[in-house]
């Protein structure tokens, strides 16, 4: 079967840019103007490429990619096999950072009222106060069971009450209200939904994972880690800094129970500090932890300076 020029066009632009970027954006443009997106393309200028069309001619290009070469087997396998390129969904080339792109997306938001069949993208809830309305407008809050009440010959709402959750269609009777409240919930842009990254595929919770976020969940699982290893008694790299802790204290309990003494905890003058109100029996542990920490710190110390006066060249002379 012949194809057509424009399709062949088309084929011949997709394969330019699949080799040229590294980095495919596939974002949704539901309820997206053509002069919004106009303003993304203008400001992609030098740093991606836009491109738009039918879903049923790119999943066939990828296909052919993937026959002719199997190094695009996975792009395939991903973005065909994986459903990926369905909706009203556009392909973003880039070399760029996600940052930066996501930069331009969100420049060009555009905040919209909500329309009667339109699918409410985010809550959205009433406030109360004077709507400044005439009472015979009252219908439409009862419409949508909002508590109101009549103040200064004007409708009232005495509470916040909402109306709309993701997922919910707007009918008329909210839309007409929101429409009289001058409320214009909903914002519509350029969103990013997966990110195809040099063979990696990343959807759109993996890209509002940050450095804080990373560091969160590991220091979280060294926690998990030396709980369990503390719990079980079976000593791990996490876990041995806790029990040479806890061994420490307990010498020095014993000690200070008895007439033993060592080196390093001086027992008869951390007993004088109890007795004369210093130290607290309860605190005594932790305190002569730390009071016997205090010379090997500064031994170490000192051992450091005088590493640092040979400048490093001790072991030439």
């Amino acid at each position: 079967m012949p194809v057509s020029a424009e399709k062949a066009a088309y084929s011949d632009k997709l394969n330019e840019l699949l080799d040229q970027y590294e980095r495919v954006l596939f974002v949704g443009i539901d309820n997206v103007r053509s002069q919004q997106l106009h303003n993304v393309r203008r400001d992609l200028r030098g740093k991606g490429e836009l491109l738009m069309g039918k879903n049923t001619l790119q999943k066939r290009i990828i296909t052919n990619r993937a026959e002719a070469n199997e190094a695009e087997v996975p792009l395939k396998e991903a973005l065909v096999d994986g459903g990926i390129l369905t909706g009203n969904r556009g392909m973003l080339f880039t070399n760029e950072s996600i940052d930066s792109i996501q930069e331009i997306l969100t420049k060009h938001r555009v905040q919209a009222p909500a329309r009667v069949g339109a699918i409410a993208p985010c809550d959205v809830t009433v406030p109360a106060g004077n709507t400044g309305l005439e009472p015979t407008m009252t219908t439409f809050f009862q419409a949508l069971s909002i508590q109101t009440k009549i103040a200064k010959g004007t409708v009232e709402i005495t509470a916040d009450k909402k109306v709309l959750q993701p997922g919910d269609k707007v009918d008329s009777s909210c839309a007409a209200l929101l429409q009289k409240l001058k409320i214009s919930p909903f914002f519509y842009e350029v969103e990013i939904h997966y990110v195809w990254d040099r063979g990696v595929l990343f959807t759109k919770d993996d890209l509002s994972i940050t450095d804080e976020t990373m560091e969160k969940t590991f220091l979280e699982g060294i926690n998990n880690i030396t709980a369990l290893s503390l719990g079980a008694g079976v000593p791990t790299e996490a876990s041995f800094p806790h029990l040479v802790t806890d061994a420490f204290k307990d010498l020095l309990a014993i000690c200070l129970e008895t007439e033993l003494s060592f080196e390093e905890f001086n027992g008869a003058q951390l007993k004088e500090d109890i007795k004369s109100g210093k130290v607290s029996a309860a605190a005594a542990p932790a305190a002569a932890a730390a009071t016997s920490a205090a010379p090997a710190a500064a031994a170490k110390q000192e051992e450091e300076e005088e590493e640092d006066d040979d400048f490093g060249m001790g072991g030439l002379f």
